[in-house]
């Protein structure tokens, strides 16, 4: 990258773990321990190996009370129907290996390739676009990325959510040496697949029951490992031209000092 530009805001996957919903403990309804039990959660006929729900988790250690029969659970007694996915505020989670290669601005763009991941007895985890808050996901050619004007913004129509492409769209600018900064179309297009090169589908947040941030779109990942390409470009003014937003950059006639190019978009994830 030469001096005239400086790519700021890249987030590299930001990710997420396991959340349980908690349950209250009854009142001697069953859902919990009566006065007369031993102690919370355990009823003195059995000890601590009690099981009302039959869950295959002692009461004591059981954090999802009331399991629907016949239910898998997880290791605290939690059944799919029980939990709700929660962000997971580490990275890399799952013990995974993160590898990026490529360039954003670039031919061929941004391939993050995600492996090894141990699911454990998680029934579901989920890769969101662009989630944090706190983060303006877009693209500037004149600094720092002007809200909400230089943010993504879905196209829908670009957009191919079952095939795995998700495509955004934004208006920007470029400073040039004559100290004109003329609008810019920019674009950014993901597209994602995972175990043996099958295509992973995109969907809305609501559409895979995800309580976002800020995310509006996201995947499922059902495998051991995922990979996401992404590339941004701008478009030619006055043709229906795409080119890598650096490579546009660098053949501009922008000043030597004082423009700078900005760029950022990450994931998340969440699980249950």
């Amino acid at each position: 990258m030469s001096l005239k530009h400086l790519a700021l805001g890249l987030a590299p996957a930001i990710v997420a773990a396991m959340g349980c919903a908690q349950a209250q403990e009854g009142d001697g309804d069953g859902s919990g321990a009566d006065a007369g039990d031993a102690g919370p959660g355990v009823d003195a006929s059995c000890g601590d190996q009690c099981d009302r729900d039959e869950d295959g988790v002692p009461d004591a250690g059981d954090q999802c009370p009331n399991t629907p029969r016949g239910e898998r659970v997880n290791q605290v007694g939690c059944a799919d129907s029980q939990v709700s996915p929660t962000l997971n505020p580490t990275f890399p989670p799952y013990g995974l290996t993160f590898s990026p290669l490529g360039d954003l601005g670039r031919a061929g763009g941004l391939t993050w390739r995600y492996t090894g991941i141990r699911r454990a007895d998680r029934f579901h985890i989920y890769w969101l676009i662009c989630d944090d808050p706190a983060l303006t996901c877009g693209l500037s050619l004149d600094g720092a990325i002007d809200a909400p004007a230089e943010q993504w913004q879905l196209s829908a129509a670009d957009s191919d959510l079952a095939g795995g492409r998700l495509v955004f769209t934004n208006i920007t600018r470029i400073r040039l040496a004559d100290a004109t900064t003329p609008q810019l179309n920019g674009r950014l297009t993901l597209t994602i697949t995972g175990d043996n090169d099958a295509v992973v589908p995109f969907a809305p947040v609501g559409g895979l029951g995800v309580t976002g941030r800020a995310a509006t779109h996201g995947a499922e990942i059902s495998g051991m490992e995922f990979e996401v390409t992404a590339l941004a470009e701008v478009q030619v003014p006055a043709t229906t031209t795409w080119t890598p937003y650096l490579d546009y950059y660098d053949v501009a006639s922008t000043p030597d000092t004082g423009a700078t190019t900005a760029v950022s978009f990450g994931g998340w994830f969440y699980d249950e």
